[in-house]
C-alpha cells in the first residue's frame, strides 16, 4: 500500500499463526456477488498438499457462512462439516476419517457480505452527474481481510496460484489479477461469467476482484499491457497517471533486471478507498485522487503525489508481490523499498522536479517520529494485531527509504542494484527475510552490510 491509511489487521500475531500440516497450491474460485442485496456466494476448490494424516483442517475464515465442506482424492471423496471460531478468525474443517497424506483438493461453498468497512470484499458507492447512485463490489486484503472474501490460508508465505471466475451482471464489467479468457453465458438469468487466467503464485492478500460500470483507456505498452480503468465520465483524468505507469513500469523492469511477473497491468480508481493504493498483482487500486489528475489545472503537489503513488505501486509488483516478506514484521521490506524505488522512477521521469530534495521533507517528519520515546525499530516482533497495525507508519515508510537511500549512496548505485537484481532473482515466486536482503548486497559489494544495517533496522 501507498501510506499509512489501510484497513484495519485482524489478529495476526504467533498465537494465531495456521497449522502448517495442511497447505494451498491452487485455487480455483468462483463468486456470485448481488450488488443490490449486497451480498455474494462462492464457491472454491483448492488443490492442498497433506503434509501428515489428519481429520482436520484448519484455514482462515472471517463473517463467512459456510454451506458445505468435501475433500476429493481419485475415487475418494469425504464430507466434512465447519466450526467457525470468529475470535481467531478460523473455520476448522473436520472429517470422519484422517487424510491421508499426499494430494488432496478441498471443495467449500459458502457466503458472506458485500460489507461497508472499506476492507474485505466491501461494496463501494459513487453519484453520477444526474444525481444516480452507483454501487461498485471491490476488495482491499492486505493484510489479513481475503478471509471475509474466502476460505483461505490468509498468511503470505502460504502462496499459491489463483483461477478466478466472476459471475455478475451483464452489464457490468469484472477485474482481476490476470487477463479475462473470455465470457460464458450464465444459467442465472441476466449474468455473464467472467473467466480469467491463472495467476502466478502470490500470497492472499493481492488477490483483487472489482466489479461495476467501469470504463477503459486503450492499453499502452509499458512492456505489457496498461491501462486505466475509472467510472464513467472521468476519460480526461486519465492521461498523466498513464504516462507515468508507462515508464515506471519499464524502469522498474530494466532496472529489476526482471520483466513484469504478470500479464498485464489495471490502474483502478475506486470510489471509496481507505489507502492511498494497493499493489494487488495486476490490478492496482487507488484512491480516484491518487490516480485521476487534470494536468492543466493540477499543481505541482498533485502531480507529484499521482507520480509518486503509480511508481510506488508498480514497484511493489517485483518487491512484494514477485516477492514476499514470511510475516508482517518483515513489511517495511516491501514498503519502505517501494517508496525508495518510487522516488528513483520520479526522479528519472521528472529530474527537474528534483524529488530527492523535496523528498527531505518526508524524511523530516520520520525523523521528527524517530525522536520520540515512544519510537521503535524500523522492523519488530508482531505479536498482536497492535503490532502489526503499528507497521504501517512514517517509520517504515519514510525513515525506511530513507535508510535504504543511503545504503545506495554508500555502497553505490550499480552495486546496489545488482544486488537488489539478485536478491529478487533468487526469491522470485517465493517468501524472503531481511537477512535474505543483506545477504544478497553483501555478495555482489563485498561490504559488510548486515553488521552496518542490522543497527539501522532493528
Amino acid at each position: 500500500m501507498f501510506d499509512q491509511e489501510g484497513a484495519p489487521l485482524a489478529e495476526s500475531g504467533s498465537d494465531y499463526r495456521l497449522p502448517k500440516n495442511v497447505i494451498p497450491r491452487r485455487y480455483e474460485l468462483r463468486l456470485v456477488p448481488d450488488l443490490t442485496q449486497f451480498t455474494f456466494a462462492g464457491e472454491e476448490s483448492v488443490a492442498i498438499i497433506v503434509n501428515s494424516p489428519t481429520s482436520e483442517i484448519v484455514l482462515n475464515a472471517l463473517e463467512l457462512e459456510i454451506d458445505g465442506v468435501s475433500v476429493e482424492r481419485g475415487k475418494t471423496s469425504l464430507s466434512g462439516k465447519a466450526e467457525l471460531d470468529p475470535k481467531k478468525e478460523r473455520a476448522i474443517l473436520r472429517f470422519d476419517r484422517a487424510l491421508e497424506a499426499g494430494d488432496w483438493t478441498l471443495k467449500i461453498a459458502f457466503r458472506g457480505i458485500l460489507n461497508d468497512k472499506l476492507h474485505g470484499f466491501y461494496r463501494s458507492q459513487y453519484q453520477d452527474t444526474s444525481g444516480k447512485t452507483h454501487t461498485v463490489a471491490t476488495t482491499q486484503f492486505e493484510s489479513t481481510d481475503a478471509r471475509r472474501a474466502f476460505p483461505c490460508w490468509d498468511e503470505p508465505e502460504l502462496k499459491a496460484s489463483y483461477k478466478i471466475t466472476l459471475v455478475v451482471d451483464q452489464n457490468l464489467a469484472a477485474i482481476s489479477n490476470a487477463h479475462a479468457e473470455g465470457e460464458n453465458p450464465s444459467s442465472i438469468k441476466g449474468k455473464k461469467e467472467v473467466v480469467f487466467a491463472e495467476t502466478m503464485v502470490m500470497s492472499t492478500y493481492l488477490v483483487a476482484f472489482i466489479i461495476g460500470e467501469f470504463d477503459a483507456t486503450a492499453p499502452v505498452d509499458a512492456g505489457t499491457p496498461l491501462r486505466v480503468v475509472h467510472v464513467p465520465g472521468k476519460s480526461n483524468l486519465t492521461n498523466f497517471a498513464k504516462e507515468v505507469g508507462a515508464f515506471s513500469l519499464k524502469y522498474f523492469a530494466n532496472y529489476y533486471d526482471l520483466p513484469y511477473p504478470g500479464d498485464k497491468v489495471d490502474l483502478i480508481a475506486i470510489p471509496d478507498f481507505a489507502s492511498g493504493a494497493m499493489e494487488n498483482l495486476g490490478a492496482i487500486t487507488f484512491r480516484e485522487t491518487a490516480l485521476l489528475v487534470d494536468e492543466k489545472t493540477a499543481s505541482r503537489a498533485e502531480l507529484e503525489r499521482v507520480a509518486d503513488v503509480v511508481s510506488h505501486e508498480n514497484a511493489h509488483m517485483w518487491f512484494g508481490d514477485l516477492v514476499t516478506m514470511k510475516w508482517w514484521n518483515g513489511i517495511w521490506l516491501n514498503e519502505a523499498f517501494a517508496t525508495f524505488m518510487e522516488m528513483l522512477a520520479v526522479d528519472k521521469w521528472k529530474p527537474h522536479w528534483r524529488r530527492w530534495d523535496s523528498f527531505s521533507v518526508s524524511r523530516a517528519a520520520a525523523m521528527a517520529i524517530d525522536g520520540l520515546k515512544s519510537t521503535r525499530p524500523i522492523e519488530f516482533t508482531v505479536n498482536s494485531p497492535e503490532d502489526a497495525r503499528a507497521m504501517f507508519d512514517v517509520l517504515t515508510y519514510e525513515k525506511g527509504a530513507s535508510v535504504l537511500r543511503m545504503l545506495e549512496q554508500y555502497m553505490g548505485e550499480e552495486e546496489f542494484r545488482k544486488g537488489i537484481a539478485a536478491y529478487l532473482k533468487k526469491h522470485e515466486y517465493a517468501n524472503a527475510e531481511t537477512t535474505d536482503l543483506w545477504d544478497a548486497l553483501e555478495e555482489s559489494s563485498k561490504q559488510p552490510v548486515r553488521k552496518m544495517m542490522d543497527s539501522w533496522i532493528f
